[in-house]
């Protein structure tokens, strides 16, 4: 397939509005209840995990430089009221981030943990190296194996830090920055 072909594959999928740069997907479900998770009882529904990972995906399919434009339709409403359905669905993305701010503000403490054992490891090796004087089988084993362990904590400590929370917070913004408008409705009977 040629690269001109390629480049623009993403019109055969999504109704494109070049001009403003915005990509346009219709969703068509039964009722609510087919993206709400059935087991979790709460004040707001939840939104399930598959409907949750065809988000994502549809994001990462958006062609680039475009925003999402999201209509769910729906056979029958189920008592649901579209602005509720709205509300929920901000909602849900609000609990969304948060889960995933926990996970970075989780994944930090283990970082500086690591951080911590890594020094802790590098004084130990320093301090007995000062003190072990003599050359010895023994004395080589200590010190490859504290060398290890120090550079491994230290490395993995700064994945965590750099790596890891830069991209989950990339994926935040790609989120927001990406998804432009969602809404929902009750199909429209076909004529």
């Amino acid at each position: 397939m040629k690269f001109k072909r390629r480049q623009f594959i993403e019109e055969n999928f999504f109704a494109l509005d070049k001009e403003n740069k915005i990509a346009h997907i219709d969703l068509e479900f039964g009722s609510p209840k087919d993206i709400f998770d059935s087991n979790v009882v709460g004040k707001t529904p939840m939104l399930n995990d598959d409907f949750m990972e065809w988000l994502t995906t549809a994001l990462e399919y958006t062609p680039r430089r475009y925003k999402l434009d999201l209509s769910i339709h729906f056979d029958e409403m189920d008592g649901y009221e579209e602005e509720a359905l709205s509300d929920a669905f901000k909602k849900n993305m609000m609990l969304e981030f948060i889960r995933i701010e926990k996970k970075v503000h989780s994944k930090n403490k283990i970082a500086y943990l690591l951080i911590g054992l890594g020094l802790a490891f590098l004084l130990s090796m320093i301090l007995i190296e000062s003190l072990w004087q003599e050359e010895s089988l023994a004395h080589t084993i200590f010190t490859y194996i504290f060398d290890i362990a120090t550079t491994v904590t230290l490395w993995e400590a700064l994945t965590i830090l750099v790596v890891e929370t830069f991209e989950r917070r990339k994926e935040m913004r790609f989120f927001v920055k990406t998804l432009n408008e969602v809404t929902f409705a009750k199909k429209e009977a076909k004529q």
